[in-house]
């Protein structure tokens, strides 16, 4: 006796375009846009960006810091985007498991060079190079830099000396958690602790800027109207504590669930059911 196929009466849901097209969307709300790179102009994130700039024109090193999912990274990036090409030369490295070899290594392959066998020698090819783009500044930026090993920072350190002039062969940028400065501090680090010229912290964003933080998140995808309830905006500001990512992704879900059931704003009750699809704002709420 032969099986028999067993009937789908499951619905197929909406596709993405379906739903942007229902609500008079360009792209998905609440989500990155490569195209038009924008930061929110949250006091602490103005605060950085003017660090940022004096770092990179005084060839000084500096931390940007605070917890996963502030918007370190998306800063970084946006501001890389935005410096002058006849002035700077940003570089973003992202490995932090680099060894102190390895950092070199990494230098030198994207600065279109090919690293020597000996370290001597990719030492003088780096100087060289530096020396070759002057006055153009260098502007490292480490992510994740609470990850490297201790040899590794310490051979970026030394590499701030190449040349031998009285300021740093380039400019630096350490971006971390919030644990980065103190692990600075301990002795194996000290020597470049006292290097730093700058540190910024990018704080959660505060109450009063939740609102008009998801209004701008709305209208970036291509809608000018107010989408959220007044007490579904204060459920996502309780549950993401400020966060930016938490932020985005808790009000993601919850516009998908709204624009699946057919309705054009999005209710308490959407970001409820999003609160059990995302695991960070169940962390932020046990306090794991």
């Amino acid at each position: 006796m032969n099986a028999q196929p067993i009937a789908n009466n499951m619905t197929k849901p909406p596709a993405l375009e379906e739903l942007l097209r229902a609500w008079g969307l360009r792209t998905a709300p609440f989500t990155a846009d490569e195209k038009s790179p924008a930061i929110y102009p949250a006091e602490s994130h103005r605060e950085a960006l003017n660090l940022l700039e004096s770092t990179a024109a005084l060839r000084g090193v500096m931390l940007l810091t605070g917890a996963p999912g502030s918007g370190k990274s998306t800063l970084l990036k946006t501001w890389m985007r935005g410096l002058e090409p006849k002035r700077h030369l940003p570089l973003l490295i992202t490995q932090s498991s680099l060894s102190a070899s390895g950092v070199l290594e990494i230098l030198l392959a994207k600065l279109g060079e090919r690293p020597r066998f000996k370290r001597s020698a990719s030492l003088l090819l780096l100087e060289k190079h530096l020396a070759d783009i002057d006055p153009l500044t260098l502007v490292l930026i480490l992510d994740d830099a609470q990850n490297y090993p201790a040899a590794a920072l310490e051979e970026i350190r030394m590499l701030l000396g190449l040349g031998g002039r009285m300021r740093s062969a380039f400019a630096l940028i350490l971006a971390g958690d919030e644990y980065l400065l103190g692990s600075l501090r301990l002795s194996v680090q000290r020597a470049l602790f006292t290097r730093i010229s700058a540190t910024a912290v990018l704080a959660p964003l505060a109450r009063h800027d939740i609102a008009p933080y998801l209004n701008w998140q709305v209208s970036r995808a291509g809608l000018e109207r107010d989408i959220l309830e007044a007490a579904a905006i204060d459920l996502l500001a309780e549950a993401s504590q400020g966060n930016p990512r938490t932020l985005n992704l808790l009000a993601q879900a919850a516009w998908l669930g709204a624009a699946r059931s057919g309705a054009t704003t999005i209710h308490p009750d959407h970001i409820q059911r999003a609160l059990g699809q995302v695991p960070a704002s169940i962390a932020k709420a046990t306090g794991a």
